[in-house]
């Protein structure tokens, strides 16, 4: 395990969360906690809405674009992304944007959930 002090923290809890956060390491040793947090609301809420991203992150649009576009499967300037989520029109109004996981964006959720749950 590659904790951040280089070595395992006594406590059970401390533990399990440190696995929590390296596993994000694991996509991206630099990934910002604003992406970890759209990730996190995606699960929580597959086939949100922008908007509602916004509102749930306390981001601006941009700020809630960026991360959902680094967490796709294509970043911006057509560097690759992460490809845990994927954007898509709305089928009753196509000026909404919805967000919903791929189906590595699934499994990556799921470990997480087993590292909590563990």
């Amino acid at each position: 395990m590659n904790t951040f002090a280089g070595r395992q923290p006594d406590n059970k809890t401390a533990r399990r969360l440190l696995s929590f956060i390296e596993e994000f390491g694991k996509l991206d040793a630099e990934m910002q906690i604003q992406q970890i947090a759209v990730f996190l609301h995606v699960m929580g809420k597959p086939e949100i809405t922008m908007r509602e991203l916004e509102q749930a992150t306390g981001l601006s649009s941009s700020s809630v674009s960026r991360n959902v576009s680094a967490l796709s499967k294509v970043h911006r300037k057509g560097q690759p992304g992460h490809d845990l989520v994927v954007t898509f029109e709305d089928a009753m109004d196509r000026r909404i944007k919805r967000v919903r996981p791929t189906p590595k964006g699934t499994k990556v959720y799921n470990t997480l959930i087993n590292i909590l749950g563990s």
